[in-house]
Order: C-alpha cells, then structure tokens, then sequence
C-alpha cells in the first residue's frame, strides 16, 4: 500500500495496483502525451526528436488507456482531471462518458505560444478533461469556476523545474480548491516535476506521486524540500521527505 504525502520512483502501470479500491478522492494528472501522428503532432514530434535525451524518457509515448480501469478502481467516485493532448481526447472521453458522469473541458490559453507555420494552427490551447460523479460537490468561488486559464506562457516554472510540460501551479490549485475537500487525497500517477504534489501541500490536500523519470523524481522531490533545479532554494523549506522505492 503507498502512503500519503509521497512521490514513489517508479512504473505507475504497476504501483497503482498497490493502492486499495475506492480509497483516493481525486485523481490529478498530466499523462504522457501522444505526439506519433502527423500535422501539429508530426511538428512537435520532429522537434522532440531533436532534442531528445533520457531526460524525455515518456513525455512522447502516450499511455495504455488500460490503467484508466485502476483510475475507476481506486477512486471513490470518479473525480478525475487528466491533461492531454488533441489525438487523445477522444479516446478518453469514449471510456470516461460510459459511465454516470458529468464532464468539462477546461483549458489552459497561452498569450506567447511558439510560433509555427507550414499550414498549422498555434499552439496556444493545452487541454484538460474534467470528469466528476454526480456525487461529487464542487466548491462554492466564483474565481474557481472558469473553465478557461489565461496566462504567458510559464518560463519561469520551467528555468526553476526544466520540465518541457510544467502546468502553472496557480491553475492546479484553482482547479483541486473546486473539487476536492481538505485532507482528500489526490493521486498523480505521472507526477513530473511535482506540480500537483505541491498544490496539494500548500492547500491541506493529501498527494501520492507516481514518477518512473528518475531526473523528475529528484526534481521533485527537492522541490517538495524547497530546492529549485539548480541548487537555489525556494521559499517552501517544511515539506515532508519523500520515498523511493
């Protein structure tokens, strides 16, 4: 069984199966992305490959949809965001809208993408699919409630983090105030550089990591101590020590 309020080092396709059912109240989390098919995706493939090194070890491999059922069994009602990229929506909604479930669209609008020409559009939208049980009861906040997130986009996450898919961690933590409770515990099976670890832990929510990069699980585990990439350390200085296993 994982224990809370830790990031484990790991195959998440394996360590979710260690997690008892109907024990996790949220599921927060950014899954690999499928970049293999053509068009914008054949672009960013492209560009991938140039830069590629271990340190993109599954930023570009997408997922089993299969560990979508561990999703289903571990949470106690599905309460769940998942951000993906465009050729993994459908396929996602497909296995989430069979069963009793409301769901959103939230999105993430960048004000500086990266331009691109060759008959693409920009890359400006990032997605996110928000499913939720009718059980589940959403918090009260007018700021809480917009399905969309303007922002540049977040350079300074990714000099202090180097990680290529960081979410801004003001997103995340607007996005778990809405639909969790304090002390509910959120998994993030793909933890990266421990973005949702530390929304979490700054909003009394409890967290269980998940990251197989060993580069992104030092990231984040020092970033959960207060220590940037480089060595700098950051305000956050109390955080609980992290396992591997």
């Amino acid at each position: 069984m994982l224990e809370t309020n830790k990031i484990y080092l790991g195959d998440s396709y394996k360590l979710i199966k260690e997690i008892p059912d109907k024990s996790v109240d949220c599921i927060y989390t950014d899954i690999p992305y499928d970049i293999q098919s053509g068009g914008a995706a054949g672009f960013m493939k492209e560009r991938v490959n140039r830069l590629r090194t271990k340190d993109l070890q599954g930023l570009n491999d997408g997922i089993d949809y299969k560990i979508y059922d561990e999703f289903v069994r571990v949470l106690k009602d599905i309460n769940v965001f998942i951000w993906l990229n465009k050729s993994q929506i459908a396929q996602t909604l497909n296995y989430f809208l069979k069963y009793d479930i409301t769901f959103e669209i939230l999105t993430w609008n960048k004000q500086n993408p990266i331009p691109m020409t060759s008959n693409l559009w920009l890359s400006d939208i990032e997605y996110c699919l928000y499913f939720r049980s009718r059980k589940i009861k959403l918090n009260d906040g007018y700021e809480l409630k917009s399905k969309w997130f303007v922002s540049p986009t977040n350079k300074d996450d990714k000099n202090d983090y180097k990680h290529a898919a960081i979410k801004p961690l003001e997103l995340v933590k607007r996005h778990l105030l809405h639909a969790t409770q304090k002390g509910d515990i959120v998994l993030d099976p793909f933890v990266g550089s421990g973005t949702t670890a530390i929304a979490c832990k700054e909003n009394e929510r409890q967290y269980i990591g998940i990251e197989i990069n060993e580069k992104w699980y030092k990231i984040a585990s020092d970033r959960l101590n207060g220590i940037k990439a480089n060595g700098q350390t950051s305000i956050f200085t109390d955080f609980d020590l992290l396992e591997r296993v």
